[in-house]
């Protein structure tokens, strides 16, 4: 059995339930929030969210485009032919520092270069067609 309210008492109990039922409205009319739906703390609803830093759109007939074409066309050639002089002098430059020949007997090869050089530790790495010696 409740207590009898007096009307002061009455009239707070009803402003109170009636502000339980405009909270429970604006909840049910509130959308769930981002991180309901996706998993993801909520972002901007009003933009496009980007999935990766490229232009939206690029017309193959466009000015840019053209002038890439034009500008490979006239610089790989060029850039082809200095290249490969400047790969060629290098392979000139390190072919003359080192050369290599070609051994017979690798083993009495590693023994008279010891012998040249007055070694005698040295490291020595075969490789299937090429041995590498180190100090």
């Amino acid at each position: 059995v409740l207590p009898a309210l007096t009307a002061k008492q009455s009239s707070a109990v009803a402003a109170m339930s009636l502000l339980g039922r405009f909270a429970a409205a604006r909840v049910a009319l509130k959308p769930a929030s981002a991180l309901a739906r996706t998993g993801l703390p909520s972002t901007r609803s009003f933009a496009q969210a980007v999935t990766s830093p490229r232009p939206l759109s690029i017309r193959s007939d466009s000015l840019m485009v053209q002038c890439v074409v034009a500008a490979l066309v006239y610089f790989v050639p060029q850039d082809i032919v200095f290249l490969g002089g400047l790969f060629w002098t290098w392979h000139v430059h390190g072919s003359t520092m080192s050369p290599k020949a070609k051994q017979p007997d690798a083993e009495a090869a590693v023994e008279e270069f010891k012998a040249k050089k007055g070694l005698e530790k040295l490291n020595v790495s075969k490789g299937r067609s090429t041995w590498y010696v180190s100090v």
